[in-house]
C-alpha cells in the first residue's frame, strides 16, 4: 500500500508522521522505518526515533530489525539500497522528501542534470529502491507514505510517471485514489491498519486492480547503451587512447539514431573536453567545452563562450499555463510544485534559490524566463511576455530594507539593458530590480527603472496561487482548461499585459 498524505483532504503535518511510526512500532508491534535523503535531515526525527549514524550502526539496527529485537522507529539516511528489511522488520516505510545524493558526485551529477530526463531517471530509480526497502518479494507487504510537497509533486507529474516501472505506477494509481478518499488521520490509521492486519477486503481489492493495471514494462536498451560508451570512453583513457575516447564520445553525440539527450550530450562533451584537456590539446579542450556549454547550460562555463540563444518568442499565456498543469496526473502536484518554488522567494534564501525561484515563478504563470547573468553582461533573471516585452530583472534579494538602490546597482540594471537590446532588437525592455523598497539614491537616477518590492512580489505569489488553484481545482480537459484560464485571466492581475502596472512601482528618490 503507497500513500501519499499530501493528496488527502486534512493537513498533515510532521506531528502526524511522527505518531503513525510510533504507532506502528508501539501498539502494532511491527517494524517502523523512515528513510530520508541526508544527516541533516535526520536530525528533525531525533526525539521520536533512533537515527542511525555511520555504516556500522546501520548495520547494527538493520540487524536487529531483522532478528525483531527491536520495532523502532529507525530512521535510515540515503539508504534507499543496500538493506533488506524483509517480514515484520518493516511493515511501516515512511519516505520523507525526494531521494538526493550525498557525495560530491553524486551532488555534482544533479546540478549538471537538474531539471532533465537523466535525473528524472535517476530518481525514479532512488524512489523504487525506496519503496523495496520493506516489501522483499512478491509474498511481502508493506505500507509505504511519500511525504512532502517534493515527492509527492515528483510522483504527480504525469513526465515523471513514466519513468517508473509498471507495477510501480500501477500501485501508486492504487494508492493516489486511496489517498483521495481519508478525509482525516483517524481514517488514515485505520487504512494502515487494513494493511497490517491483512483485511480481506484489501488483499483482494489490491490483487485484482493490480493485475488490472500492470503491463509488461518495453525494454529500452537506450540508456544502457549511452552507460557502455561512457564506460568504453573512460576505459580508453586510463589506457592512454586519448584519440579513440575522444572519437568513441563524439561518434554517439553525432548519431542521428543514438544520440542522447540534449543535456546529456552535453555531459559527453565536457567528458571528452577533459580528456583533450589531460591530453594536452587545449585548444581542442576549449571546443569541446563550449560545444558542452551550449548544449547544457549547467556544465562548466568555459573562459569563451559561444554566441548566446535568444529564447524563442513566448507562445500564449493561457496555452502555456494549460499545458504545464496538464503535464501532471494529479494536479494538485501542480500546486505544489508551485509552493516548492516560492518557498525560495523571500530575503534569507541564497541568492542563487532565489533567482532559480523567480525564474521559476514566471514560467508557471505562462511567461518564458531564463537566468542569463554571464561575467556581469545580461541581467540575473529575464522574463519574455507574449507582447514582446522583456522584464530585466537585477535580483537584491539580500539587500537591508533600509537601503536605497545605489548608483553602482543601478549601473548593474542599465548594463543588462544594453544586452537585452542587442540580443532582443524587437522587444520592449523593462528594467527591473528585486528590492526591499522603491527607493534609490539621488546619483543613482533610476527614475525610468522599476522596483519590484517584496511587498509586491508576495501579492504576485499570492495571486498565483489562488489563480493556479481555481484551474487545478477544475476537471476539465487541457484543451478546456486552456479556454478556461484564458477566461480567468481577462479579469487577472496575472495578464501578461498587466503585469507591469500591477505588480512593478517607479523608483522614488530616497529623502
Amino acid at each position: 500500500m503507497i500513500l501519499i498524505p499530501e493528496l488527502m483532504s486534512f493537513e498533515f503535518q510532521q506531528e502526524h508522521s511522527e505518531g503513525i511510526i510510533k504507532w506502528a512500532a508501539d501498539k502494532k508491534e511491527v517494524g517502523s522505518v523512515v528513510l530520508v535523503s541526508s544527516d541533516e535531515a535526520a536530525k528533525v526525527w531525533s526525539e521520536v526515533a533512533t537515527v542511525a549514524k555511520g555504516s556500522k550502526e546501520v548495520e547494527r539496527l538493520v540487524t536487529q530489525l531483522q532478528e525483531e529485537k527491536i520495532r523502532g522507529p529507525v530512521v535510515f539516511a540515503n539508504r534507499y539500497d543496500g538493506i533488506d528489511l524483509p517480514g515484520d522488520s518493516c511493515r511501516i516505510l515512511l519516505m520523507n522528501g525526494l531521494p538526493s545524493g550525498t557525495s560530491n558526485y553524486e551532488l555534482f551529477k544533479a546540478s549538471a542534470f537538474y531539471g532533465g530526463t537523466t535525473i528524472t531517471r535517476v530518481l525514479a530509480q532512488r524512489i523504487e529502491q525506496g519503496i523495496g526497502r520493506g516489501a522483499r518479494g512478491a509474498g511481502d507487504h508493506c505500507v509505504i507514505l511519500l511525504v512532502g510537497s517534493d515527492i509527492s509533486s515528483w510522483v504527480a507529474k504525469d513526465a515523471n510517471f513514466q519513468f517508473l516501472t509498471s507495477a510501480t505506477r500501477a500501485q501508486l494509481d492504487i494508492g493516489i485514489e486511496v489517498s483521495k478518499e481519508i478525509e482525516s488521520a483517524r481514517d488514515l490509521v485505520e487504512t494502515i491498519q487494513r494493511s497490517i492486519d491483512r483485511d480481506k477486503e484489501w488483499t483482494e481489492y489490491h490483487a485484482e486492480t493490480l493485475a488490472e493495471l500492470v503491463d509488461e514494462d518495453a525494454s529500452n536498451d537506450f540508456y544502457l547503451t549511452q552507460a557502455k560508451v561512457e564506460r568504453k570512453a573512460v576505459n580508453l583513457w586510463n589506457d592512454g587512447y586519448h584519440e579513440k575516447a575522444i572519437a568513441k564520445l563524439e561518434q554517439v553525440v553525432d548519431d542521428d539514431k543514438q544520440a542522447p539527450d540534449i543535456q546529456m550530450r552535453g555531459w559527453f562533451q565536457q567528458l571528452a573536453a577533459r580528456i583533450a584537456d589531460r591530453w594536452g590539446n587545449k585548444e581542442r579542450a576549449l571546443d569541446l567545452q563550449r560545444q558542452a556549454f551550449a548544449s547544457n547550460r549547467n556544465l562548466i562555463r568555459p573562459r569563451s563562450l559561444t554566441p548566446y540563444r535568444p529564447l524563442s518568442v513566448p507562445t500564449s499565456q493561457a496555452r502555456a499555463i494549460a499545458q504545464k498543469i496538464g503535464g501532471y496526473r494529479q494536479r494538485q502536484g501542480y500546486l505544489k510544485s508551485f509552493e516548492e518554488v516560492v518557498a525560495n522567494l523571500h530575503q534569507d534564501a541564497t541568492a542563487n534559490r532565489f533567482e532559480q525561484a523567480l525564474c521559476d515563478l514566471a514560467s508557471m504563470i505562462g511567461l518564458s524566463s531564463e537566468r542569463h547573468d554571464v561575467d556581469g553582461e545580461g541581467p540575473d533573471v529575464l522574463w519574455l511576455l507574449p507582447e514582446r516585452v522583456g522584464f530585466v530583472i537585477e535580483a537584491k534579494s539580500r539587500k537591508k530594507e533600509k537601503n536605497a538602490l545605489t548608483k553602482e546597482q543601478h549601473g548593474q540594471l542599465l548594463v543588462a539593458a544594453e544586452w537585452f537590446a542587442k540580443e532582443y532588437p524587437e522587444y520592449k525592455c523593462v528594467r527591473v530590480s528585486v528590492h526591499p523598497k522603491n527607493q534609490a539614491t539621488r546619483s543613482a537616477v533610476a527614475g525610468a527603472s522599476h522596483a519590484l518590492t517584496y511587498e509586491k512580489l508576495m501579492s504576485l505569489v499570492s495571486d498565483a496561487r489562488i489563480f493556479l488553484s481555481s484551474l487545478c481545482e477544475s476537471q476539465l480537459n487541457t484543451e478546456m482548461l486552456e479556454a478556461e484560464c484564458n477566461r480567468l485571466l481577462e479579469s487577472s492581475n496575472l495578464r501578461s499585459d498587466h503585469i507591469a502596472k500591477n505588480y512593478l512601482i517607479p523608483f522614488d528618490i530616497q529623502a
